[in-house]
């Protein structure tokens, strides 16, 4: 595809970084809502996405693009774009530039130049964008709001016409008290509310926006997959917003008991093996190899057996006694009870202790937990993997080495909770039960 002519009339970048005084503010509405912002000129254009969604009030719950104008013809315009989504655009003829590559002083030179932002579903949410001045002097802070108005809307509305209506829904007590307006509409929005310290406090907790040691302090060490999505959220693909909602995180009710036995399933299986009388070492192993043969899922159909036992024994399960394997007392109680062998393999699911490793296999159980296909499953992960490895936060923290079975999807495979994607040859699906048990080990 030819490169799009507007491409090359960005700015220089500036040899040194600069305060840039921009005004925010949303169009299509009937009431001013807008924020006054000063900015690092160093911000790309993917860090900046984060300051204005704080800055305005929105949470990053749907996808966003840049549209700078351009000159050759009405209606001209170049799009920056998420840098996983650059390349959707281009496959259908649309040209876009990756916004991380962008600094925001290129697309803002001179006063008075605008650049939209577009959020939401289907972009439906407009902001103008404006760059009023420059300042030389660097602020303390690099980026701090010193004014705004107005309420940022419910992200439930899906776009300014919907905005209208729940503000008319709002001045009339006649139509508050029918519920069939708008579910919403019975909320406490305020419209004019705008708390100028509670957007700089937003602001202060946006990484991106904070000193890179700041940033590494506050982020905690054992981050949960929440610490994680905030991370990665602003500069992520719009489907992980999707994915986490899928995945139902905030269910916490118990799973049923045909859902618990069917996740011990397979370890109950070796449990009863063995016995109470225990099992000849060699005997255990190749009758467990061939219960669990797959020669359709080649090179992946590997011997389980020995890394069974592994796994037994890490969760205090089984051993070795006079070359037989034997339960240990907490075996024999998860073989009598479905909940204690739901219990040890919820608790017993490794997840690394710190920095990018955790970052994946937390993304891995989100995945799953979501119900998505061994491929898509790849192809979330993979598509976050730029965004891990670049964070200053993960890559200060590398894992602590420790015991354990294997990583989480080798344990989630020798469950039997997940399948394969093999290309050109065959693919398998996850275990049904496979979404309970990755959102319990999330939640534990």
């Amino acid at each position: 595809m030819p490169e799009h002519p507007s491409m090359n009339s960005r700015g220089q970048r500036r040899s040194l970084p600069a305060g840039l005084r921009i005004s925010i503010r949303l169009e299509e509405v009937s009431t001013q809502i807008s924020r006054r912002l000063i900015v690092d000129s160093d911000f790309t254009l993917d860090d900046f996405h984060a300051v204005v969604q704080r800055a305005m009030g929105w949470h990053d719950m749907h996808g966003h693009s840049w549209r700078k104008i351009g000159t050759r013809f009405p209606g001209d315009f170049l799009e920056y774009a998420p840098r996983n989504r650059v390349a959707d655009r281009r496959s259908r003829g649309q040209s876009a530039v990756a916004e991380n590559e962008v600094h925001v002083h290129e697309v803002l030179m001179s006063p008075g130049d605008m650049i939209q932002y577009r959020y939401g579903r289907a972009g439906a949410w407009r902001h103008s964008v404006t760059l009023e001045s420059v300042d030389d002097e660097v602020a303390d802070k690099p980026a701090v709001c010193i004014e705004g108005v107005g309420a940022c809307p419910p992200e439930e509305c899906a776009g300014p016409e919907e905005f209208e209506q729940l503000l008319r829904v709002l001045l009339s007590e006649e139509l508050r008290s029918r519920e069939w307006t708008l579910e919403w509409a019975q909320t406490d929005f305020e419209p004019n509310k705008f708390v100028l310290e509670e957007v700089n406090e937003r602001l202060a907790r946006c990484v991106g926006t904070v000193a890179r040691e700041s940033a590494i302090a506050s982020f905690p060490r054992t981050f949960d997959i929440w610490n994680l999505f905030e991370l990665l959220a602003p500069a992520s693909a719009p489907e992980l917003h999707d994915v986490f909602a899928m995945a139902r995180l905030d269910d916490r009710s118990e799973s049923s008991s045909q859902i618990r036995v069917a996740v011990g399933a397979r370890l109950q299986m070796l449990l009863t093996l063995i016995g109470d009388d225990g099992i000849d070492v060699e005997s255990f192993l190749s009758t467990v190899d061939a219960a669990l043969d797959q020669p359709e899922l080649e090179p992946v159909n590997l011997p389980k057996a020995q890394r069974l036992f592994v796994l037994l024994r890490s969760w205090g399960l089984a051993r070795k006694l006079k070359g037989r394997i034997v339960l240990t007392r907490r075996g024999r109680s998860a073989s009598a009870d479905a909940d204690v062998l739901w219990n040890c393999i919820v608790h017993g699911v490794p997840v690394a202790s710190a920095g990018p490793a955790r970052a994946i296999e937390l993304l891995v159980l989100l995945a799953v937990a979501a119900g998505l296909e061994p491929s898509d499953r790849h192809h979330l992960v993979a598509g976050t993997l730029g965004q891990i490895r670049s964070s200053p936060v993960l890559v200060a923290e590398p894992a602590i080495p420790g015991k354990s079975a294997g990583t989480t999807i080798e344990v989630l495979d020798l469950v039997g909770a997940i399948g394969y994607d093999l290309v050109g040859m065959i693919s398998t699906s996850d275990m049904p039960w496979a979404q309970y048990l990755a959102r319990a080990v999330l939640q534990r």
